[in-house]
């Protein structure tokens, strides 16, 4: 079957999640036949060298969702295109207000979170009205660099969308297939200029298939401080600190003057983190120049930088303990949701590195003995809905007994696996899949 040689799929099984390859080898073959269909020959041709999901489609590497951040553009000129390109919601976006294209070509640069391969770049299907016939961007050219992000650049590949084609993906193959760190992406023209038309250039999403490499996270790859811009109270403003414990990760920060809790947790290599009782996820990672970059899924979709610096805040070794952001929630009547809880893949057995946070739910119960609590299972929407709550169930499971032969009260802890019923981001990209799959600590009260 097409692609079915070629199922690369890495999943460690985050937060009580039906991994990637938890579908079971009938649905995966189906879905990965139906895929190199919708993709066309092209795909075929290069099927050994594209990496797929649970599902059978092509993962695209090229969004916030894979760990792929700007990191050399001008947040005024080229801000929103590089938002389109990576936001990984196949809208549209208006990208110029000009209906004959972008005055000058938009060019804006990507690093990647690993080395990547591309076999094939797409676009996903237009509208034959509204945005975006006629009026989407003519010109896609796809540079990448194993070096840095200002020099060695060789092009990766350069097409035309065609103006002509609605209701299918366009599907493009790599002319150049070199593992490549930074990619610099460049947008020009217009399908149709005509400066009488009253819509601007919009552009729509660009994925990037291909492999990638593990991405490898050191032990305290997550464990600094950064500026994340603007505010004031000294301390030069808004700042996050973030502290890393195996696939745990705890923290505080300021913004506007007003603290501010984190609770997140590490799978395959990004970090996915809450603030205070927000429930809308961040994905984020460390670049190459130690800055956080990250991007809240699901809402606003709203881009975190921050460069390395900031005066300490109350997480900062040596001042007091950062809180407990299980605790916290569980005073304040609310579900803690709580990540880094990662379990081997289609199995319910739970890997070492959750033990910190495992334990951050174990030391928020011993304090409050009477206290009765339910440990939540909650996926994706890949594989049947019966499966994955069978799947959640297992996992709540095993973490209740883990924390009941750790000393929790038997009587105070039930397991309850919710399966994919109660996404808190959309389960149409990576990034919101990965969101969706976690552990909630839901008190009764």
């Amino acid at each position: 079957m097409y692609f079915r040689s070629m199922m690369m799929i890495a999943c460690s099984g985050l937060a009580i999640a039906a991994c990637d390859s938890d579908a079971g080898e009938a649905t995966s073959a189906a879905a990965a036949e139906s895929s190199a269909t919708e993709l066309g020959s092209d795909a075929r041709a290069g099927e050994s060298e594209i990496t797929l999901d649970a599902e059978g489609e092509p993962i695209d590497f090229l969004t916030y969702g894979a760990g792929a951040f700007p990191v050399r553009f001008d947040r005024e000129a080229q801000g929103t295109a590089a938002g389109a390109v990576l936001d990984g919601r196949l809208g549209y976006t208006n990208i110029s207000n000009s209906p004959t294209g972008p005055e000058e070509p938009i060019s804006f640069i990507v690093e990647l979170p690993a080395a990547t391969t591309f076999a094939m770049f797409g676009i996903p299907p237009q509208s034959s009205f509204g945005c975006c016939s006629g009026a989407h961007i003519n010109t896609v050219t796809v540079e990448g660099s194993a070096t840095s992000p200002d020099d060695g650049f060789q092009q990766l590949g350069k097409f035309r969308v065609d103006p002509e084609v609605y209701d299918e993906k366009q599907t493009f193959p790599a002319e150049n297939r070199m593992p490549v760190r930074w990619v610099r992406v460049t947008l020009e023209g217009r399908q149709v200029p005509d400066p009488e038309d009253y819509r601007g250039t919009a552009f729509t999403e660009l994925f990037g298939y291909g492999s990638q490499e593990a991405i490898e996270v050191a032990d305290d790859q997550f464990t600094g401080r950064w500026l994340t811009g603007g505010g004031s109270g000294g301390g030069n403003g808004n700042r996050i600190e973030l502290i890393q414990d195996g696939a745990l990760v705890t923290g505080c920060g300021m913004s506007g003057g007003n603290a501010y809790t984190v609770s997140g947790g590490i799978e395959n290599g990004l970090l996915r983190y809450v603030v205070d009782s927000d429930t809308v996820p961040i994905v984020a990672v460390i670049n190459s120049e130690n800055q956080l970059s990250g991007a809240m899924i699901g809402r606003s979709f709203g881009r975190v930088i921050g460069e390395p610096g900031g005066a300490p805040t109350s997480c900062t070794p040596g001042q007091e303990p950062p809180p407990n952001p299980v605790a916290t929630a569980l005073d304040q009547c609310r579900a803690a949701i709580v990540y880094g809880i990662n379990f081997d893949v289609d199995s319910a057995a739970i890997r070492p590195d959750a033990e910190p946070a495992l334990n951050q739910i174990l030391a928020a119960l011993a304090d409050r003995p009477e206290m009765q609590v339910v440990i939540e299972g909650h996926t994706d929407s890949d594989a049947s809905d019966q499966y994955n709550l069978d799947l959640s169930q297992r996992r709540a499971d095993s973490v209740v007994a883990w924390l009941v032969d750790k000393g929790a009260g038997a009587g105070n802890v039930t397991a309850l696996g919710k399966g994919e019923g109660e996404p808190i981001a959309d389960n149409e990209t990576s990034a919101g899949k990965a969101s969706n799959r976690r552990v909630e600590v839901e008190p009764s009260c």
